[in-house]
């Protein structure tokens, strides 16, 4: 008998954990299985409290906390066609986005004849958006050559950065690819980065990733078709303030909303995670749990002590053990990586840092591509005297690399938005923006 309590206790724990709503259909990244870091982590003390605002019931939270609202539709006995449903209102919602209280009104109208006329219970509308909402705006767009920087406005009032990156292919038609924030500055310090200016202010949530992604794309399903113009995003990159694996939870979660089919639908192969190898350890994470996410590598030198130069944090993560990460990413994911080299006058453009570069790569088990970034000026560069090298010392050390059998590219267009200050490494709030 109390071999059958135990055996119908294990069953009723099994039921009760396969029972729990998520939406899996059309699902390309599944959760994580545990959470090994809380929204809060490395925040400054201050902004504990600004951050957690979001987890009170009487703040309304992201339409795009996937978590949260799986959690109110579990609560409330909702199926997943239920969930479906909410999210292709959300997502096609074309109102404006919450600037102020009669829009947020409009907003709930809106989405409430959308969600009545699609046959959502109507028990439950009213809770739904009562406690959720679009919790971003735009604050100010800078318009500049091949794109735009977008200053995002939060709910609890800070601001980040994403870029809109304009490609036009030879038939005419236009792509486009987001750059989007998953910090409020960095911690990271890099020695030639804007954003590392700011510190680290505090962590987005993934709804807050999300809905940069959803407001970058109305913007160009609104102003590119008044204009006459076929226009969709079709990339996305973790490549603007804040380093992606010092908040790797949300951003996984991210990624399964970038990924989904109900939502934003990108194939993992679309979704780029840069990083400037924070934890060698979460690079193995994300190669079990998401591996067809591209991965770049923010390496800019093979030499361990120009790199700590460069990047201060990369004290705690050894070169060789960053090397033995890719290994293990190419392993899990079937497919290599990217290293991108900001190329700087002087410092990292030597002859010795060229078959430093080279002979890492060469060591790696996956196939490795190397984009050779001119430095864009900035700031925090101007402090230590950087300078972008010569088109000829590029065009050398872009030689050396292919002579030793190395895949390698000159990203030239990763000088547009300078003008902007949108270009890479340029991403940092000014103060008048604070204000």
């Amino acid at each position: 008998m109390k071999a059958i309590i135990i055996y119908a206790l294990l069953l009723l724990a099994l039921i009760d954990v396969g029972s729990s709503l998520t939406l899996t259909s059309g699902q390309r990244i599944a959760p994580r299985k545990s959470q090994t870091t809380s929204v809060a982590e490395n925040l400054p003390k201050e902004d504990v409290e600004i951050t957690s605002l979001s987890s009170q019931s009487c703040i309304p939270q992201s339409f795009f906390d996937l978590p949260s609202v799986e959690k109110w539709g579990e609560e409330n006995g909702l199926k997943q066609h239920h969930l479906k449903t909410i999210y292709r209102v959300v997502m096609n919602s074309s109102s404006t986005f919450m600037s102020n209280e009669k829009d947020s009104t409009a907003n709930n109208i809106f989405l409430e004849d959308k969600l009545r006329a699609l046959d959502f219970p109507k028990k439950h509308i009213p809770s739904l958006l009562s406690k959720f909402t679009y919790t971003c705006t735009i604050h100010h767009i800078e318009k500049s050559q091949g794109g735009a920087k977008f200053v995002i406005q939060l709910q609890n009032g800070k601001l980040v950065e994403s870029v809109l990156i304009e490609h036009t292919r030879p038939n005419g038609v236009k792509r486009y690819t987001v750059c989007v924030s998953s910090q409020i500055g960095c911690a990271k310090k890099c020695s030639f980065c804007a954003t590392g200016t700011m510190g680290l202010v505090g962590q987005l949530s993934s709804g807050e990733i999300l809905e940069q992604i959803h407001l970058l794309n109305q913007y160009v399903q609104k102003e590119y078709s008044t204009h006459g113009k076929e226009g969709s995003i079709r990339n996305v990159v973790f490549m603007g303030m804040g380093e992606p694996l010092d908040t790797y939870d949300a951003v996984h979660e991210s990624l399964r909303g970038i990924t989904h089919q109900c939502l934003f639908g990108l194939k993992a192969k679309q979704v780029t995670l840069s990083t400037v190898g924070a934890s060698a350890q979460k690079i193995r994470a994300l190669a079990d749990e998401a591996p067809q996410v591209c991965l770049a590598l923010s390496l800019h030198s093979a030499i361990q002590s120009s790199r700590e130069e460069l990047i201060p944090s990369a004290i705690s993560s050894p070169i060789d053990d960053i090397g033995d990460a890719l290994d293990y990413h190419a392993l899990k994911s079937g497919r290599g990586s990217m290293l991108e080299y900001l190329l700087i006058d002087g410092v990292n453009d030597s002859d010795e840092e060229v078959d430093a570069l080279a002979e890492f790569c060469l060591k790696r088990k996956g196939s490795i591509y190397v984009n050779l970034i001119p430095y864009n000026p900035t700031l925090a560069g101007d402090d230590f005297g950087y300078r972008t090298p010569s088109d000829e010392r590029i065009s050398v050390f872009h030689e050396k690399l292919k002579e030793a059998g190395v895949k390698a590219l000159v990203r030239w267009s990763t000088t547009n938005g300078r003008d902007a200050n949108g270009a890479c490494g340029q991403l940092a709030l000014s103060s008048s923006l604070e204000e």
